[in-house]
């Protein structure tokens, strides 16, 4: 799916897909011959998840080690979390 359709489907803008691509959250997609990002479904429930923990007040900063490796924290939160985000 292109920039625009998965934007749309997660509720946020192509800005925003823009920014988590360049801070390493989201993973670059592979491009179409024509130059078009070719988002799949890894993309869309990686994205699903990022909205979802931020919604929720979990640091752009903290993302990576809860998204990626959830035991690297060890159970503990990533400083800096909310209170609703703690167990």
């Amino acid at each position: 799916m292109l920039s625009s359709e998965l934007a749309e489907l997660v509720g946020v803008t192509v800005r925003t897909l823009r920014h988590y691509h360049q801070i390493g959250l989201l993973p670059e997609p592979p491009r179409s011959a024509g130059g078009y990002r070719n988002y799949d479904v890894g993309h869309l429930v990686r994205l699903l998840r990022i909205t979802r923990m931020t919604a929720l007040g979990v640091p752009l900063s903290a993302l990576p080690a809860v998204l990626d490796d959830p035991a690297a924290a060890g159970g503990r939160v990533p400083h800096g979390a909310p209170l609703l985000y703690r167990r």
